[in-house]
């Protein structure tokens, strides 16, 4: 035997190599065929609602068992080096735990790509940190258990692949050691060159050969995707961006929107963070000491000592009329100010909407419509937006941009990743003046991280189990309110339903569709149930001594897509059928005036603005959105939305999609015509859209870098302003 500190011959050290590598590279082999098996799976397979997951899988698979080699070989790198060193130094214990670490590294790792996978066929969006911050909890399992048993494409497969992804790589493994190339002693130089050499091949085939931004971040390993985001929940800070210049863009397309100067940017180093123009005179820096002695609407008092120097009904000691929307005596709030009632339906598309069919709807839905009470509100009783777009999806998102009048992050979860986040939502500003306000949901709100958000925007939450349909949910908020509720105080009640939800299924109450109905007309039945509960509700409302002074808002989370541009994946290119949403208002407000529909962009940005606006309250803020009851006639108004690599933008009588960095787009650039095309079938570009594109995709690019910059450096709300409600 060797003397233990003896020199290792040449033949002693191939010996040594071979009895590390050999074997690990067996074992690899296996390992990276599992995962062909795998990718084969998700690619030729279609997605969690019946359609193909990818147009053209031969497209995907080289560049899929490309990347699986190339990670695979470096990650098993320092595995290898051990098991290597332990044979140098003749310890055989210290190789078998390197590889017994090898084994259990892969193992964990296999089992997380299929989840990661399948997690991209229902959801489109990898398995990071923040996914699983905000779904990683017993209420979203339930949930995940039903996905999975209404997969479209080959039920339950998810967990044979989940089971069985370790027992195939052991047993390959197993074929694969007894090969006389694994069982040699001696290294083989045909061993590494393979490892290597097919390593490098992968390398150039991915960066040189055949490139492709979009197919390489779908393709992305759990890894990387892991490794991306430790190295952002270690706080790596946010690239920077020309803060000053895009700031400015943003305030001065705000105040375009806006069509008045009722607000002042105080602080440039904050760009959403506005207030009152007039509370700059009573002590905030950069006040105007002579636009504060003016008295511009000629009430006697001057800019400092009036809340509201544009309008001469504003003033302090004037008689406040109850109910108008305006502040008269300057005590921060309407008298008698209008109730709301906030109504967010799941998952309800704008192209479903029977009212909305005369501004486009998809062919085949030409039946009875399956949103007649809202039909009935819209035509004639309600003011209605025929444009109306989600601002965030999925609900988590929804919820924060709804409440807090700004974009969804296009990458992370504001919810989960960003709870100290400084900030102040609407129904904050109506609590705060003595509004009392409360929240209901149909589904638990725990799946997806709401609680705590929830519970700083209102002063009660209800959810309960055993009423998870919408029509119970509904008859237990209308008991609540005839119960809770008084004309004495003013309230601000806000729900979101659960029955029209992805995999729409037939609950107690819902329509049965006939055998073999596809998505659409499950979708079409579950929509007609959530409309009636809705009217059942306002029924139920109807004879309370609040009811005539309450404004009842209706509005769809989101959309929903069914492969209308070939994916199901929620959110996949942000088209018509995933942000296009019902949005009307039922209620008399003298801001308001007669029900009518207005054809302009819109989005979930301007609720909140809104509300405040027909309650009387003008306060500081940080919102996005502008008031939907302003003097402008909506020429100017934008809507518009970020998520992932992409972006839309809503203006005029076009929408623009387009990357909104480097990377390409998956589906290129796009501009349609949404007054003549709203279902988005006819590009225009780069025809006679290109002229449109150019001139709208850079205010897109700024604004959705300006709104990432702001959340992740938390901007969007002073340290000075700091109070109650804020997060």
């Amino acid at each position: 035997m060797t003397p233990k500190n003896a020199p290792i011959a040449p033949t002693a050290w191939r010996a040594a190599a071979g009895a590390a590598l050999h074997p690990a590279s067996a074992y690899l082999l296996a390992v990276w065929v599992t995962h062909v098996v795998l990718r084969a799976a998700v690619l030729y397979r279609k997605d969690a609602y019946g359609f193909p997951f990818v147009g053209k899988p031969d497209w995907y698979v080289f560049h899929a068992i490309s990347i699986d080699w190339l990670w695979i070989a470096g990650w098993s790198l320092p595995f290898l080096a051990a098991m290597f060193l332990s044979a140098m130094m003749w310890s055989e214990r210290g190789r078998r735990c390197a590889f017994g670490a090898l084994i259990v590294f892969h193992s964990v790792l296999l089992l997380f790509t299929v989840v990661d996978q399948e997690t991209m066929r229902f959801l489109g969006m990898h398995l990071d940190l923040g996914l699983m911050s905000t779904y990683g909890n017993a209420a979203s399992i339930r949930e995940v258990f039903k996905f999975i048993a209404s997969d479209e494409s080959i039920p339950f497969l998810p967990y044979l692949l989940f089971c069985g992804c370790v027992p195939l790589s052991l047993a390959l493994h197993s074929w694969f050691r007894g090969r006389a190339w694994a069982a040699a002693r001696p290294m083989a130089l045909p061993v590494p060159s393979v490892l290597f050499g097919g390593a490098l091949v992968a390398y150039v085939f991915l960066n040189f050969i055949w490139t492709g931004g979009f197919r390489m971040r779908k393709l992305r390993p759990s890894t990387a995707t892991l490794w991306e985001s430790l190295q952002t929940k270690r706080g790596k800070p946010p690239a920077p961006i020309a803060l000053a210049r895009m700031g400015g863009e943003f305030r001065a397309q705000w105040l375009l929107e806006q069509g008045d100067s009722a607000y002042a940017f105080p602080d440039t180093a904050y760009p959403f963070y506005k207030v009152p123009a007039q509370s700059l005179c009573t002590g905030a820096s950069g006040a105007d000491p002579y636009r504060c002695r003016l008295d511009e609407d000629g009430d006697g008092f001057q800019a400092a000592a009036d809340c509201d120097d544009a309008d001469p009904r504003s003033h302090p000691g004037a008689r406040d009329l109850p109910g108008n929307g305006v502040d008269e005596d300057c005590d921060g709030l309407d008298d008698h100010p209008k109730n709301f009632v906030l109504i967010l339906l799941e998952s309800h598309r704008g192209i479903n909407a029977g009212y909305l069919r005369p501004f486009g709807s998809l062919p085949g839905f030409a039946g009875p419509s399956p949103t007649p009470v809202m039909d009935s509100l819209a035509n004639g009783h309600a003011h209605a937006w025929t444009r109306f777009s989600c601002s965030g999806i999925p609900t988590i998102n929804a919820l924060v941009s709804t409440h807090l009048s700004i974009l969804q992050h296009p990458t992370r979860y504001i919810a989960n990743d960003f709870t100290t986040l400084r900030h102040r939502a609407f129904t904050d500003e109506l609590g705060r003046r003595g509004y009392r306000t409360h929240f209901f949901s149909a589904a638990d709100p725990s799946w997806d991280g709401q609680v705590p958000w929830l519970r700083q925007w209102y002063q009660g939450l209800t959810y309960d189990r055993t009423r998870e349909t919408d029509d119970a949910m509904f008859q237990d908020m209308a008991g609540w309110m005839r119960d809770s509720l008084s004309a004495d105080r003013p309230f601000m009640v806000a729900a979101i339903t659960k029955t029209n939800h992805y995999p729409f299924n037939a609950e107690p109450g819902v329509r049965t569709p006939g055998p073999g109905a596809g998505l659409q007309e499950k979708m079409r039945a579950t929509m007609e149930y959530t409309d009636a509960s809705v009217g059942r509700f306002l029924e139920a409302v109807r004879g309370q001594p609040w009811f005539a002074n309450t404004i009842f808002i209706i509005l769809a989370d989101h959309g929903f897509p069914l492969s209308e541009h070939g994916s199901s994946t929620i959110g996949y290119g942000l088209y018509t059928e995933s942000v296009w949403i019902p949005f009307v208002m039922v209620g008399e407000h003298p801001k308001l005036g007669p029900a009518a529909l207005h054809d302009y962009p819109a989005s979930q940005l301007d609720i909140g603005p809104t509300v405040l606006d027909l309650a009387g309250i003008r306060a500081e803020n940080s919102y996005l959105g502008h008031s939907l009851v302003r003097p402008a006639t909506g020429l100017n108004s934008l809507s518009y939305l970020t998520r992932g690599e992409q972006g839309t933008l809503e203006h005029g009588s076009f929408r623009i999609h387009g990357p909104l960095g480097a990377m390409p787009r998956e589906q290129g650039t796009e501009v349609f015509n949404t007054t003549g095309d709203r279902l988005e079938r006819q590009n225009l570009y780069p025809g006679a859209g290109k002229a449109i594109y150019d001139s709208l995709m850079p205010l897109l690019r700024t604004i959705g870098a300006l709104n990432t910059y702001a959340v992740e450096a938390n901007i969007l709300w002073p340290d000075s302003a700091a109070g109650p409600g804020k997060h």
